[in-house]
């Protein structure tokens, strides 16, 4: 079973820092799960040109979704895109089901390789899944904790 990791943003350099953690040789076999907006997703998922730039927040690990061996994979917890969803998902709508099935998909996929130990998402002892930019609702915010150790489980 793939280890799952919660981790806590406690400061720049250290465990918690997606950006110093995914350069760490103990994180080698670990895939970071990084909150994106919709937008970036789907360029990436779909092979679009503006996959990889770094974001704020845990996204600023953008970039390892698109080397030559994937170590990071985002998923969605809002849209620049969309009103309605702009300041986080708000709704578990249809749209919402469809964006997080794709992300899962993308998870499952990358497990699947067998290059994986572990994963690693943000992690906040009151909402579960960390994160700032986008305020998404609480069962979103469930749910996709639910999955992401679900899929682990699996593999």
């Amino acid at each position: 079973m793939v280890k799952v990791i919660k981790s806590k943003y406690a400061g720049s350099g250290k465990e918690g820092d997606f950006s110093w953690m995914i350069e760490q040789p103990h994180h080698e076999r670990t895939l970071f799960i990084f909150n994106d907006n919709e937008g970036q997703f789907y360029d990436h998922f779909n092979g679009g040109n503006h996959r990889c730039s770094a974001g704020g927040g845990n996204a600023g690990i953008r970039e390892y979704q698109c080397a030559p061996h994937e170590r990071a994979t985002g998923i969605p917890t809002g849209s620049y895109l969309d009103v309605r969803h702009s300041k986080g998902y708000k709704v578990f709508d249809d749209h919402v089901k469809k964006v997080l099935t794709d992300a899962f998909t993308q998870l499952e996929s990358l497990l699947k390789s067998g290059r994986f130990d572990a994963v690693v998402f943000s992690w906040d002892e009151k909402t579960k899944l960390g994160g700032y930019i986008f305020d998404a609702a609480q069962p979103i915010r469930d749910y996709i904790v639910e999955n992401i150790i679900a899929i682990a489980e699996r593999h």
